[in-house]
């Protein structure tokens, strides 16, 4: 060999990963240092072995998901692929080595076949798959506690209703019947305060069962969801004075009630962001079918923000948001967040049926 070609091995020796030159017929021409370490098993690189028997100890060129072939990527391309294989070496441990290859040219142009330099992604992938499952972990436990506080709501409104709703219910019949049988000549000043006690009372009870509904609306058990959502559009345009459209039909057959209850929160908290930030004329909620199921959009025409914002602690709108997104992942939908300055903001959400 001469000192050329010594010179040209040192240096492909010297790269640190894996390296291999593979023909247009599989069969490997070079290996690196790195590389006949890393399969030892081949005693003579310089025997033609093809690269689907050094590395997969197989007889036909790698092929599926798995082990995609970068020899035939890059020849159907042209260009540099990197593709992901997983197979069992030596030590019978299932690996993950992350390939890099390019064209290699002759000096006619024609495909000779490709360099790849081979990089085991092992713990990486194994970092990602338990980042993956602590996720998964993550959307199971907000889900669990979504439904324990939608829980905790029922049973306090079932409280409100059958302890302070009933008392106040007694106690103004009892007001009504000292207020029957008051003399006539009695004190102004005792019939004022009866008066002002039974309208109290009234206000107390009203005031009693909007939170009740606020906390498990009636409405959105009995009649579905675009019905709630009829409800409390009028209710919140009644107290902020922004008109609040609802545009859709009720799904048929209906979802399932903990996917119900979290559109319907979705949003409540989305009007509430309208009334504390988007300083907007008029609100338009929308329910309809798309790919992934059903589709609710929230759509409003203020002043707007910058999305990225979402991601600093102390962005504008950040929590609101982030809770809406947070929701739809515990039923496993989807939420895009779509908005300019003083273009409008819109909140899409996506659930599967």
């Amino acid at each position: 060999m001469d000192a050329e070609s010594d010179f040209q091995k040192a240096i492909i020796d010297g790269v640190a990963k894996p390296l291999l030159v593979v023909g247009k017929d599989y069969h490997v021409k070079l290996m690196n240092r790195a590389a006949r370490e890393s399969f030892s098993e081949v005693s003579d690189p310089s025997s033609l072995t093809r690269c689907f028997q050094i590395s997969h100890h197989r007889e036909t060129p790698c092929d599926g998901i798995d082990n995609p072939c970068p020899l035939q990527q890059v020849r159907k391309s042209g260009q540099p692929v990197t593709v992901i294989h997983a197979h069992y070496p030596n030590d019978g441990e299932l690996r993950f080595f992350e390939i890099m290859a390019s064209p290699f040219w002759g000096t006619d142009g024609a495909f000779l076949g490709i360099i790849e330099t081979i990089h085991d992604i092992t713990e990486r992938k194994r970092t990602e798959a338990e980042l993956k499952q602590y996720t998964e972990r993550l959307r199971s436990l907000a889900a669990q506690l979504t439904e324990i506080a939608e829980t905790e709501r029922q049973q306090l409104a079932r409280e409100l209703h059958d302890q302070v709703g009933q008392n106040l219910t007694a106690l103004c019949i009892n007001l009504n019947i000292i207020a029957s049988q008051l003399p006539v000549n009695s004190p102004t000043e005792v019939r004022f305060r009866l008066d002002d006690s039974l309208a109290l009372v009234d206000q107390t009870a009203e005031r009693i069962r909007d939170v009740m509904a606020y906390l498990r609306p009636p409405v959105l058990d009995d009649y579905g969801l675009v019905a709630a959502l009829r409800w409390y559009g009028d209710q919140f345009a009644k107290r902020g004075g922004v008109p609040v459209t609802i545009d859709g039909e009720e799904p048929e057959p209906r979802l399932a009630a903990q996917v119900e209850n979290t559109l319907f929160r979705i949003a409540q908290e989305a009007l509430i962001n309208v009334a504390k930030h988007a300083q907007a004329s008029q609100v338009k909620i929308t329910l309809d079918l798309c790919s992934k199921g059903l589709r609710l959009t929230i759509s409003d025409d203020g002043i707007g923000f910058v999305p990225d914002h979402l991601a600093e602690p102390d962005g504008c709108q950040g929590w609101g948001l982030l809770t809406i997104k947070e929701r739809s992942e515990s039923v496993g939908g989807s939420c895009e967040i779509i908005s300019n300055p003083l273009k409008g903001t819109q909140v899409i959400v996506e659930v599967p049926r």
